[in-house]
């Protein structure tokens, strides 16, 4: 059982730093990890990807960098919020999320960019069923790049990818 317990603990340690960002694309998207029981965590840098959307929310020609997460959500979501922050300091963060689909021409559920340099963005979770993609990228026309947290306090639903007993 113990033996269990830490293949479970260190594949949770992989997946939270396994695929750099540049492979966190719509074709390709990350999951955000469940650290600590309660909060989803996620760190990454837009600096390591390239700009995979092109338009935001159908309407924003955004020449910036974007990291693309996909979560579902379904009765067992507890997540009530989720918090974008940076320790780049001259780095203006945006966070957005789409429903469905992924892509330029596909219009935002929710953007968080509060337009100012190294401040930290918060969005509500969204709360109907269905597949998300969270986009995290620069505010449009702001250029520049950097590293981020994502925290997602409480539960997002996480489908088992994998589970064997020796």
């Amino acid at each position: 059982m113990n033996k269990n317990a830490f293949a479970i603990a260190l594949g949770l340690l992989a997946a939270a730093g396994a695929g750099s960002a540049a492979a966190q694309s719509c074709a390709s998207p990350s999951t955000i990890p469940l650290v600590g029981g309660n909060t989803h965590t996620a760190n990454g840098d837009t600096c390591a990807s390239s700009n995979q959307l092109g338009t935001l929310c159908g309407a924003f020609s955004s020449p910036e960098n974007d990291v693309i997460y996909r979560f579902n959500i379904d009765n067992t979501r507890t997540a009530t919020s989720i918090t974008l922050s940076t320790t780049t300091a001259t780095w203006n963060p945006a966070m957005l999320y789409l429903s469905g689909s992924c892509g330029g021409g596909v219009s935002c559920a929710d953007v968080a960019d509060s337009n100012n340099a190294g401040a930290s963005e918060t969005m509500m979770a969204p709360t109907a069923n269905g597949t998300y993609y969270l986009v995290v990228t620069s505010s449009p026309g702001s250029g520049g790049c950097g590293a981020f947290t994502l925290n997602a306090f409480g539960r997002l639903p996480v489908a088992l990818q994998n589970f064997s007993i020796d």
